[in-house]
């Protein structure tokens, strides 16, 4: 807990620090304000009505008195609220922007052992719990403890020492009930988190996969999982709830316990003339004054143990080491000379299973402003090999990208001067002309938007479009077929105009036509700007024109020349091509 409550100090400002110690003396003020009321209501007993004639004006001063006091503490407790909830949803928002950037910035092995909606599920709950958890320190927890406090400084005033004492057992049976109710609990509370935290992920995976489960009629199968999934989560969280109940029947009686022998003992010493009558309605106050805040120190509690769990796993988020590829090496800025690519002793494996080579000991030059194909069959290492030229993922050996080593190379740097267009683009949910441009940190003019567009053959699909280039492109670009998804991303090419271009599979979902126009734009872009591209091909027949082609099987180059030569020659390429295998996915 206490490296919890660190981690959130060092969340806040300095002025939300100060913000915090006013508040603190506003709670002081209101736990005494809260204990006038009683004394009012003992001294109108004993001092008022008491006596044989009561006259009605000499109690209304003291009714607008506690009509005051009960005014100006509902005035302090809302101003306390506000400046709580000013500092929650402060806290809030920058918890969410320092955990987005951690996840953005995390390797990109954690994105392959944790679902996205189970991350997306936990960040939102962990989020909850940070808020909740000031929420409930300084809105319930210290105001139950100041209120408390005030109430037994009363109890020991009004009362004889033995009756105040008395009452006070009620706090530790009552503390004691709770410590059993978490620690008994705690378990249950993070095992239906981490359950729910899974069926979040398990749903946005099928609402991915909507097409195929309606293809396949798997939606009645799909359901019965899922429905047998909430029924497990429900049987869990009925055991907690029975647990819970049973325990605040303990709690209650407890309390209904002490408030009987509290009245009786009270109303006895009155009787015998050891207190007055007001000193008993004092005493009462003050004691039902004091369960409350214990009847809600239990509640508190118990949620504090869950705010506690929710936000230690929010750090676990917000506190992600970087991917290798942020740390920055040289704080000179770099930029690349030119286009070549030298590659030495090259050797991949993924985090996960560091014993399997994905590339291994790779060799290769490849000339400024040369076009490379690459082909090979599935899971040879053709992604692979993109993902260590864009410092995707850690290698072992030499990469330089335009004379400069690549471990050199911060991202942006990275950004500015190499490009990779994937097979599957992404796209975000904004206008088309915002999707050209992203990832663009100088301004465009409409001019050149018009002209990137025109290269990357779009202009008649955007002319079709209701807004043209306003046009709201849905999440991940579904309101747009593949081949548009794509010519968007290609179009990027065109305002960036990099020294490397990498296209892994960019064009497979555009037809003949557009993929014909578009790869001679690429071309034309090449004679213009000396780019070195480097393509994945989706059809082998579109790597005719290829400077060289790279054949990569087991992580390694099998075989390189033109298209003319390795398609008669007896190899690998020459096999795919006899064999009608034109797809070379990774």
């Amino acid at each position: 807990m206490q490296h919890l409550t660190k981690h959130l100090i060092s969340m806040l400002t300095s002025r939300q620090k100060w913000t915090f110690v006013f508040i603190g003396l506003i709670l002081v003020v209101c736990a005494g304000l809260s204990q006038l009321t009683p004394l009012a209501i003992g001294y109108l007993t004993d001092s008022v009505l008491s006596r044989p004639e009561i006259v009605f004006v000499e109690i209304i001063p003291i009714l607008a008195w506690i009509l005051l006091v009960n005014i100006v503490n509902e005035v302090l407790k809302v101003s306390r609220r506000l400046l709580v909830e000013s500092v929650a949803t402060s806290l809030e928002s920058h918890a969410r922007t320092r955990a987005t950037e951690a996840l953005l910035r995390a390797p990109l092995s954690y994105f392959r052992t944790h679902l996205t909606g189970n991350i997306h599920g936990r960040l939102n709950r962990a989020l909850e719990g940070v808020v909740r958890l000031v929420k409930l320190m300084f809105m319930d927890f210290a105001p139950a403890i100041c209120s408390g406090l005030a109430a037994i400084v009363v109890l020991f005033a009004q009362l004889p020492w033995t009756l105040a004492t008395l009452s006070l057992l009620v706090i530790p049976i009552g503390l004691l009930l709770v410590w059993r109710q978490i620690t008994t609990q705690a378990g249950i509370r993070v095992d239906l988190l981490a359950h729910k935290a899974t069926m979040d992920g398990s749903l946005v995976e099928l609402l991915g996969g909507i097409e195929s489960i309606r293809v396949f009629d798997m939606a009645a199968m799909e359901t019965k999982r899922q429905q047998d999934q909430s029924e497990k989560l429900r049987r869990r969280e009925m055991i907690h709830h029975r647990a819970m109940a049973f325990y605040d029947c303990l709690k209650f009686i407890n309390e209904a316990v002490f408030s009987v022998v509290v009245i009786a003992w009270s109303v006895w010493l009155a009787a015998s003339g050891e207190i007055s009558v007001g000193a008993v309605l004092t005493a009462y106050i003050c004691f039902t004054q004091l369960l409350g805040p214990l009847r809600e120190l239990h509640r508190i509690l118990d949620e504090l143990s869950e705010s506690r769990v929710l936000a230690a796993d929010y750090f676990a988020i917000s506190d992600l080491e970087p991917d290798f590829s942020y740390r920055v090496i040289d704080d000179k800025k770099q930029r690349l000379h030119n286009g070549q690519v030298d590659i030495q002793h090259l050797s991949l494996s993924y985090p996960e299973k560091p014993e399997e080579r994905i590339i291994n000991d790779l060799d290769l030059t490849i000339e400024s402003g040369r076009f490379i194909g690459i082909a090979g069959p599935s899971g040879g290492g053709k992604s692979s090999f993109i993902k260590a030229l864009t410092k995707l993922e850690p290698i072992v050996g030499h990469i330089k990208l335009g004379g400069v080593d690549i471990g050199k190379l911060d991202r942006s740097e990275l950004a500015r001067d190499v490009v990779l267009i994937p097979q599957q683009p992404f796209l975000i949910a904004d206008t088309i002309a915002h999707n050209i441009t992203y990832g663009l940190s100088q301004k465009v003019s409409r001019q050149q938007l018009t002209a990137a567009a025109e290269r990357a053959y779009l202009t008649t699909t955007i002319a079709e479009l209701p807004d043209g280039y306003d046009f709201m492109v849905a999440e991940g670009g579904r309101n747009l077929s593949g081949g548009q998804r794509q010519r968007i991303a290609l179009a990027r090419i065109f305002l960036r105009q990099p020294k490397i271009l990498i296209l892994d599979e960019a064009t497979s979902a555009l037809d003949n036509t557009s993929e014909k126009f578009i790869q001679e734009q690429i071309e034309k872009l090449q004679a213009e700007t000396g780019v070195t591209v480097i393509s994945i091909a989706h059809r082998l027949s579109t790597l005719r024109h290829c400077d060289e082609i790279l054949v990569i099987a087991n992580g390694r180059i099998a075989e390189r020349g033109s298209y003319e030569e390795l398609s008669h020659q007896s190899g690998l390429f020459a096999q795919m091509l006899r064999g009608g295998n034109t797809s070379v996915c990774s």
